[in-house]
């Protein structure tokens, strides 16, 4: 027994040093991708609270419809992995060229939802400036829609052979180009046309464009992947409907409960905005620092989905085990660090965005409640990589929509506005119906994964 606990232990070891060499990256490249949009508000700051206005509504919009059709391309990676762990590593390029396909209806549809989300702008603001300009933001990103999911592909790609440096690196050169750009659109610098908010999105999409063709030329001289090219190379293969029906049934459900969870987050700020501006500016700023926070579980779920797809499509019952263990402990211990750090420094961080003493309290207050909320949230974010290796999809949708809407948003409402169950809490309330919410989902989501992960290995 303590040569097999011993045996195990190092297994998991192993296994963990593996996930942390795909998540590191992904972190990094996360947080670069934060970057780009804190260059964009910047920038357009620069050019006027007007301006500002215009780039906030126009990402309102934006950022929810690609990062949810963004999301159904997600499942690529472990599908990738999944056929490399069974030793089909021929059968990638096929695959890869279905998701292609799946690009083209998606790239339509992605196009169809921006162009209607920019026809409301006249109607949630008087400034005919600020409408305007969140219009020509939308329709100049427009433009980025092909390459984005077309990059989600390809990043699938690597992400599936367990490289993802590359996105880093790529990331990286994203960040270093959007500065310029920004300048150069939005103010009119080196004698470019000054554009003004607007210059945010046409400057996004000359970053897009950029970054997808250097991706994808690293991935042609890849001897890694060489197999792959040469399957996506290959004319005259008949069109298998049934396999990008197949990417579209595990992948939909990704994007469907990737928008319920953005949707939530957004609701509810609409349903604090009655009780004023102080109210809605700290809870702006607890829910970006849980955002910057959430890069972190976010690159560890997507890690751990590629090396659960591989050891399922391999059969390896045992690795997979001690992979799940080992990446659970290292979740919950750097949850609880983090939670540490972000209480400890709750002041000093909230005065990185107001000098607004009331706003800085109010904040401070939310933000412990966020620093509990981790724990939740990275738990949920685990178990949902967890099951996005063992392609079963379905029930993420599903634990978002019951737990998110019909559980967490009367629940925040009551508390936020409310005697019902206690004094009207404000934001304090909305903090912990996201607690509850999340604790809910992840509780659901663990159940789900252990059933799965039985009935997987116990038909090898």
């Amino acid at each position: 027994m303590y040569f097999l606990r011993k045996k195990l232990a190092t297994r998991g070891g192993k296994e963990l040093k593996r996930v942390l060499v795909l998540m590191v990256p992904l972190y990094l490249a996360n947080l670069m991708s934060v970057g780009m949009g804190v260059v964009d508000t910047i920038v357009a700051g620069q050019a006027g609270t007007a301006d500002l206005a215009a780039v906030a509504l126009g990402t309102s919009i934006t950022t929810p419809v690609m990062v949810s059709v963004g999301a159904v391309l997600s499942i690529i990676g472990p599908m990738v992995a999944r056929l490399l762990g069974a030793r089909h590593e021929m059968r990638v390029g096929f695959l890869l060229n279905h998701a292609k396909l799946l690009c083209v209806l998606l790239v339509g549809v992605e196009l169809i939802l921006l162009f209607l989300g920019s026809l409301v702008f006249p109607y949630i603001t008087d400034s005919q400036y600020v409408a305007q300009q969140a219009s020509l933001y939308v329709y100049f990103l427009m433009g980025a829609i092909p390459v984005s999911l077309f990059m989600r592909v390809v990043q699938g790609c690597w992400e599936g052979y367990a490289q993802t440096r590359p996105a880093m690196v790529v990331c990286l050169l994203g960040v270093l180009l959007n500065v310029p750009l920004n300048f150069a659109c939005v103010l009119g610098w080196w004698g470019f046309p000054a554009l003004g908010g607007a210059g945010c999105g046409l400057a996004t999409t000359i970053v897009h464009w950029l970054m997808c063709i250097v991706l994808s030329g690293m991935q042609i001289i890849s001897r890694r992947h060489r197999a792959a090219a040469r399957q996506m190379l290959a004319l005259g293969r008949r069109v298998n409907h049934r396999l990008v029906k197949r990417i579209l049934r595990l992948g939909l459900p990704l994007g469907v409960a990737s928008l319920c969870e953005m949707s939530y987050f957004c609701v509810i700020t609409l349903v604090i905005a009655p009780l004023g501006e102080l109210m809605v500016s700290a809870q702006q700023i607890a829910i970006n620092i849980s955002g910057v926070l959430f890069m972190f579980p976010l690159s560890l779920s997507v890690a751990v989905s590629i090396r659960a797809a591989y050891h399922v499509g391999a059969g390896d019952a045992a690795s997979f085990r001690a992979m799940v263990c080992s990446a659970t402990r290292f979740m919950y211990a750097a949850s609880v660090a983090v939670m540490a750090l972000v209480i400890w420094g709750r002041q000093e961080l909230v005065a990185l965005y107001t000098t607004d003493v009331v706003v800085q309290q109010t904040a401070s207050t939310l933000v412990v409640l966020c620093a509990v909320y981790q724990l939740s949230d990275a738990t949920q974010a685990l178990m949902a990589g967890f099951l996005r290796g063992c392609h079963d999809t379905v029930v993420i949708t599903w634990a978002n929509i019951g737990c998110y809407w019909l559980f967490g948003f009367p629940l925040s409402v009551i508390l936020i506005r409310t005697d019902w169950i206690f004094p009207a809490m404000g934001p304090q309330g909305a903090w912990w119906s996201f607690i509850l919410s999340l604790t809910l989902i992840a509780y659901v989501l663990r159940r789900r994964f252990i059933s799965t992960s039985r009935r997987i290995f116990a038909t090898r």
